[in-house]
């Protein structure tokens, strides 16, 4: 696997993440547990993911 093929995997995995965490936080607040560890462990994690693909844009890189 070279180097452009490894980058297109962890983007592809990166942005599956990103909308795997946005529909947990979503069964979350309408479970009401928007004040749990878990949300807010989850919703730490999104911010982290949306951070790596706003550099991603930045560059033109999605």
């Amino acid at each position: 696997m070279d180097r452009l093929e490894k980058f297109e995997k962890a983007l592809a995995d990166i942005l599956s993440e990103y909308d795997n965490l946005g529909t947990a936080l979503e069964n979350l607040r309408n479970e009401g547990k928007s004040k749990t560890t878990k949300f807010r462990e989850l919703l730490g994690k999104k911010l982290v993911y949306s951070m790596i693909i706003t550099i991603f844009k930045r560059y033109d890189l999605i």
